[in-house]
């Protein structure tokens, strides 16, 4: 069976402002984007920013020389949507002391969006926000521990092909620490948790899995996959928690070990056209649906609403036998009932304490992951 390209996220980690993407990329089409037909032998041009393709007579405003940069109409009323975060102006006063902050020592939540003293701001190692947000954090949410008996009560050993079900965790507070992690990075990025594909931006009739050629989802799989569902769906996703350093940000790591073939999560987060995010520079894009266009091609990025998938590193593609040493985790996407789901799993057996991972360039689109940890 013919594994599918499913990578088309950007970076997990934090970048640095020079390194930020300005454009994604997209695979370029024979057909036009205009009027839907197909370009054999006329004239036409690619827009540099989507590269939808588009014949000459379908370009508005019309052309009579067609630039290298030829940007379609589409693409130009988009790009005043997306507001320049630079010229924002934010107010230099500590919100701790009230005192004026200088640049060279100034420290900005990522959660409020405040600005403090270094001093003021708190420690960074420990947590990624101010020590305001952090004292404010609402109440922890309580497992329903029933949910944990529907996963293994024993670590599954096979070799057969099939998703299997992660082992539940046996210790008490151990589970409810795995359950609360998550809970946490995502108040820390003001992030809804969703275990779901949420359609708010994008139509739900637009995600038609048979526009791609998918493999399909189905029998033992599929059964494995809903009753994983029924977990996920509260926010537990076995022994998995959410860890947080400086140089690397939010990370998953294994707290039991994990069989080959074990489901990790689905990808989840808000759903949008790929047209109309090709000025985005999100950190956790998704490739969900690819089908020669930009404007019914999908993505699915996590920054309103999303789930533990945000948190899986990339690995570093730069350095030699890292996919082979590195690398525990795989996403593929598949055809579920007819919608295209993004599902990681276990492509090896993991051992407790490995934090997970999984390689971002396993399809065509290729991201520079020099800097990654």
């Amino acid at each position: 069976m013919k594994e599918q390209s499913i990578t088309f996220p950007i970076a997990m980690s934090e970048m640095k402002e020079s390194q930020k993407p300005i454009l994604q990329v997209f695979k370029k089409n024979t057909v036009c984007a205009k009027c839907k037909m197909w370009i054999i032998k006329q004239k036409y041009a690619n827009c540099v920013i989507c590269e939808d393709a588009y014949h000459h007579n379908c370009m508005r405003p019309k052309q009579k020389e067609i630039s290298k940069d030829w940007t379609c109409a589409h693409c130009i009323e988009l790009k005043n949507t997306f507001p320049d975060t630079n010229d924002e102006e934010i107010d230099n006063v500590c919100q701790k002391c009230q005192k004026d902050v200088d640049s060279k020592d100034e420290e900005i939540c990522t959660k409020c969006n405040k600005i403090f003293h270094k001093k003021c701001y708190g420690s960074k190692t420990i947590s990624p926000i101010c020590n305001l947000c952090h004292s404010q954090q609402p109440p922890k949410f309580v497992l329903n521990e029933k949910m944990n008996q529907l996963l293994n009560f024993s670590i599954p050993m096979t070799s057969s092909n099939l998703f299997i079900l992660p082992c539940c965790v046996y210790d008490d507070k151990l589970r409810q620490n795995c359950f609360q992690s998550l809970q946490y990075a995502l108040y820390c990025q003001n992030i809804n948790f969703n275990d779901d594909l949420v359609y708010s931006s994008a139509k739900k009739e637009l995600n038609n899995g048979y526009n791609e050629k998918l493999d399909p989802l189905i029998g033992k799989n599929l059964l494995t996959f809903k009753k994983y569902k029924q977990v996920t769906k509260i926010g537990f996703y076995g022994p998995l928690r959410v860890e947080y350093n400086l140089d690397q940000g939010f990370y998953v790591r294994s707290v039991q070990p994990l069989a080959y073939k074990t489901l990790i999560c689905e990808y989840a987060g808000d759903v949008y056209r790929f047209a109309d995010q090709v000025y985005s520079t999100s950190d956790s894009m998704m490739s969900l649906l690819e089908t020669g266009f930009a404007a019914t091609s999908l993505v699915i990025i996590p920054e309103k609403n999303g789930n533990i998938a945000k948190y899986l590193s990339g690995i570093n593609n730069s350095k030699k036998n890292s996919k082979k040493m590195q690398q525990n985790v795989k996403s593929r996407r598949y055809n579920v009932e007819g919608q295209s789901r993004v599902i990681l799993y276990a492509c090896r057996d993991i051992k407790s304490g490995e934090i997970l991972y999984y390689d971002y360039n396993e399809g065509e689109f290729k991201y520079n992951t020099n800097y990654f940890v």
